[in-house]
């Protein structure tokens, strides 16, 4: 419940500041700009996770949740602030920049074998390195993340992960994996959909 506060406040706050203008014609385009990004990206990715324990195992369906709230780019045209908070240009991000991002996650069906709560949330420290065309056509990622969750029983059960990833088509498809430092669930892999 706290998680989904969290993403209210957040969306609330694009909805708020994005429209800082002198003009009432471009505060009403910026608007629109900011209620338009924010409801894409809504839009969840798809992911697998892994559900173990001693003696069985099985993949788990879930959604991941893409929230970026701040990103520094070191790829991009000197002139330009570097800096972006909540809404980043995919070319500042595939560019090259490392970026600060949470992730909600959920799974469609319980954890049978590890006892986790369906709802976890990801923060990722994660690096972008180009590898073609500027990291338009081909860009890879290194993250280090922290997930919190709960078992069943309301206990903390919280874990570090190290994540790879590779995107392509303007960043808009990618795919993840995630080894986790966690012995119930180990990874998880999936598609990455950034919508722009």
């Amino acid at each position: 419940m706290k998680t989904f506060k969290l993403l209210l406040i957040i969306i609330l706050y694009s909805l708020l500041f994005c429209g800082e203008s002198k003009s009432q014609d471009k505060s009403g385009e910026k608007l629109v700009e900011y209620v338009t990004w924010t409801l894409i990206q809504a839009i969840p990715s798809p992911v697998f996770f892994q559900d173990r324990n001693e003696d069985n195992a099985r993949i788990s369906f879930g959604l991941i949740w893409n929230i970026v709230p701040v990103n520094y780019s070191f790829g991009i045209n000197k002139t330009v602030s570097p800096l972006s908070v909540l809404k980043v240009n995919p070319l500042r991000r595939f560019s090259g920049s490392a970026e600060l991002n949470i992730q909600p996650e959920w799974t469609m069906s319980s954890y049978k074998y590890s006892d986790l709560s369906r709802f976890g949330l990801t923060s990722i420290f994660r690096i972008y390195i180009p590898v073609v065309e500027y990291g338009e056509y081909l860009c890879n990622s290194i993250g280090l993340k922290y997930t919190i969750t709960k078992n069943k029983h309301g206990r903390s059960k919280n874990y570090f992960g190290v994540e790879f990833g590779t995107y392509t088509f303007f960043g808009v498809l990618g795919f993840k994996f995630t080894y986790n430092f966690d012995e119930v669930s180990r990874y998880n892999f999936g598609l990455n959909l950034k919508y722009y």
